[in-house]
């Protein structure tokens, strides 16, 4: 296991790439290799605001998955942090994190995980994605039909529309009309006020508003169309003491059952995990690595 004192401090070798987004944005990532040589490799997709440094659940995967035939590549992407500055390919800066974000460029973050992996000699790819991540892996799938992917893990997939409508409540709608009065008024850039969301008025609508992917996505009232038309395998997970619910998880993964268009799906509930998985990593892990053994033999 991978050494861990009193101040939570890991170590574990791994590699950091400098790559670029499929649009040139210039994103970095970390490559834990499980051994030497191996064909098969997860690309970890990151939630809102969040990067490999944010949980304790990234480490485990590594122990777990040491001397295995599963690599793990730390992706990270446009959605990280609040507001964070990158650049381009030709040096120009761009403002993004999550308040900034457009969420549909995450199809060129990933793609340009995808060719990097690919470059360096992997075959069998598996994107995960947790909380946001799982929306972003699943559009992915869905707009690029990516041949390589061999597989998508979601974790704990959120339903982000019926979430801030429970969280608004009676304000919701309100909500929603003043951040579309202000991207009409050229101003979707700016943040909403701090009882609507910490996030811009088009990054709000973008989960707010189920005429935008995002909120579609894991609508879990809604058809799903998008989800429903990904048929490579699909494991979904969520902890049994998920906090951003908006139904229990139970009723979640029986619905993404219904819903699904892939022939091998599964859906498991972790005992005691919350949305993160906190002390439930090594649990996580485990499974992961097990069913990506099985859907890439």
């Amino acid at each position: 296991m991978a050494k861990k004192s009193r101040h939570e401090r890991w170590h574990f070798p791994c590699e950091l790439f400098s790559y670029f987004a499929s649009d040139g944005l210039i994103l970095n990532g970390l490559l834990a290799r499980s051994r030497k040589v191996n064909k098969r490799v997860i690309i970890n997709v990151f939630g809102m605001t969040s990067d490999f440094f944010a949980s304790n659940r990234y480490p485990v995967f590594h122990d777990v998955l040491r001397g295995s035939d599963t690599d793990i590549f730390f992706a990270n992407n446009r959605g990280f942090g609040s507001v964070t500055r990158f650049k381009r390919r030709n040096k120009e800066d761009v403002f993004a994190g999550t308040a900034l974000e457009k969420f549909e460029d995450c199809v060129f973050d990933i793609k340009g995980a995808m060719d990097l992996l690919a470059s360096l000699g992997y075959k069998d790819i598996i994107l995960q994605g947790h909380s946001t991540g799982a929306q972003k892996v699943a559009y992915y799938q869905y707009k690029r039909r990516d041949r390589r992917v061999k597989g998508i893990i979601l974790l704990s997939p959120s339903d982000d529309y019926n979430l801030a409508k429970r969280n608004l409540g009676r304000r919701f709608n309100k909500a929603v009309k003043l951040a579309k009065t202000m991207v009409a008024h050229r101003k979707g850039h700016l943040m909403t006020p701090a009882w609507i969301s910490y996030y811009s008025a088009s990054r709000f609508l973008s989960y707010a508003d189920p005429k935008n992917a995002e909120a579609r996505l894991f609508d879990y009232e809604g058809l799903m169309r998008e989800f429903s038309r990904i048929s490579v395998p699909v494991l979904a997970v969520f902890g049994s003491r998920e906090q951003c619910a908006s139904k229990s998880v139970r009723e979640c993964l029986d619905i993404l059952k219904r819903k699904t268009g892939s022939g091998d799906y599964e859906g498991v509930i972790v005992k005691g995990g919350d949305h993160s998985f906190r002390r439930r990593e090594e649990e996580l892990a485990l499974l992961i690595a097990g069913w990506s053994s099985r859907v890439c033999p």
